[in-house]
């Protein structure tokens, strides 16, 4: 009888370490489950040193599978365009839809088909009271900005602090180190603001049409929303050497005049005059504008300016503007007045463009200083 009780005691207490033991295999199961890859969003390339694969994930839904591989052929045959390597194209099921994936390699096979272009904006410094003034200083910008080396690619006026400016932006060419091998970003460009969603639809085939006058690869666009506004999202491919390197072309400074005038509008007409001055060192000035002064104006301007570079770094900028101080003190203002007019007219004479210039007192005397542009002149390399 006791050796009966104790059979099925064992009996029991193993079914339940069995019945136990199966239940904590179908949980570490569960655990262990391989996760489901998400759709990539991030466009950016990673690290090209192995040539690895690369993958373009298509942000467009489609109701119908055909549809999704006829987009992703003709979106390929784009990448082709550009003699980027196509491995293959995949079409997937995204949200009870359809959408597609191509597969590439991001070794440029000709380097010289894609542009390499940095994106930026500019915004002066400089708010007007109303919005028909920024438009007008926004449209005078617009047109020195054509006849210069960056490349518009929007613009339009913006509230700032309770009054108005504007902002442009543009593409400027991206100096790349020199390479063996070169590899395709797939890069965003915003632009525009529409008030309706059919107005930014429209205007998208525009907007790549200028992107690739400009030399920017442009691929395709889609419409955003901004708050109550809608924007056009061009995607875009652009040349790297793989070390995601940001060396621009040029760059926008700015310079700003000590010399004093009584009125706003006097000082804004100087600073236009001072153009002159740029245009002979062949810099592109594209704003002017009038700024206070003590109790006075005076002017400022923002120009282009062209960035050295050797062996990958930066040297400096091409030209740069300097303050000649004069030695000499004269006892009458009319004295340095003259000594001042002659020294401009050397000045320019021997290629040194003066901006501005001031006579000021000190003590008992006078004496003068001259800013003026000149080109910078670097190290030459050795051998």
């Amino acid at each position: 009888m006791n050796k009966f009780v104790f059979i099925i005691f064992i009996f029991v207490f193993c079914g339940l370490s069995f019945s136990e033991l199966s239940n904590i295999k179908k949980e570490e199961i569960k655990q262990h489950n391989t996760p489901k890859p998400e759709h990539q969003t991030d466009y950016s390339q990673t690290d090209h040193s192995d040539s690895k694969i690369s993958v373009y994930y298509s942000g467009e839904l489609f109701p119908f599978e055909t549809e999704a591989k006829k987009a992703c052929e003709n979106m390929s045959n784009k990448f082709k365009e550009y003699e980027i390597s196509i491995i293959g194209c995949n079409t997937v099921e995204k949200e009870n839809n359809y959408s597609y994936s191509i597969e590439y390699l991001s070794r440029l096979t000709n380097p010289e088909k894609i542009s390499s272009v940095i994106i930026k904006e500019y915004e002066p410094n400089k708010t007007y009271w109303n919005e028909s003034l920024a438009k007008k200083e926004l449209n005078n910008s617009v047109l020195k900005f054509k006849n210069s080396p960056l490349k518009i690619i929007d613009y339009q006026t913006i509230e700032k602090m309770g009054e108005y400016s504007f902002k442009i932006k543009y593409a400027v060419n991206n100096v790349l180190k020199k390479s063996k091998e070169y590899y395709v970003a797939i890069n965003k460009i915003t632009a525009g603001k529409y008030t309706f969603e059919s107005e930014a639809k429209k205007d998208i085939q525009r907007v790549i049409s200028l992107l690739k006058q400009n030399n920017i690869s442009a691929l395709n666009g889609s419409v955003t929303q901004n708050g109550n506004d809608y924007s056009i999202e061009i995607e875009y491919f652009n040349k790297t050497d793989g070390s995601n390197s940001s060396f621009p072309e040029y760059s926008i400074e700015n310079y700003s005049s000590e010399e004093k005038f009584p009125f706003e509008d006097n000082a804004l007409k100087e600073g236009t005059k001072r153009n002159e001055a740029f245009s002979k060192a062949g810099i592109n000035v594209i704003h002017n504008f009038a700024i206070p002064l003590e109790n006075d104006w005076s002017f400022s301007t923002d120009y282009i300016i062209k960035n050295i570079y050797r062996n990958g770094s930066l040297l400096g900028k091409e030209f740069k503007i300097t303050r000649y101080q004069n030695p000499n003190s004269f006892d009458f203002e009319n004295q340095a007045k003259k000594a001042l007019e002659e020294k401009i007219k050397n000045f320019n004479s021997a290629g040194l463009y003066v901006i501005s210039s001031n006579i000021y007192e000190t003590a008992n005397s006078y004496s003068f200083y001259i800013d003026y542009i000149e080109k910078n002149s670097f190290p030459k390399t050795e051998k």
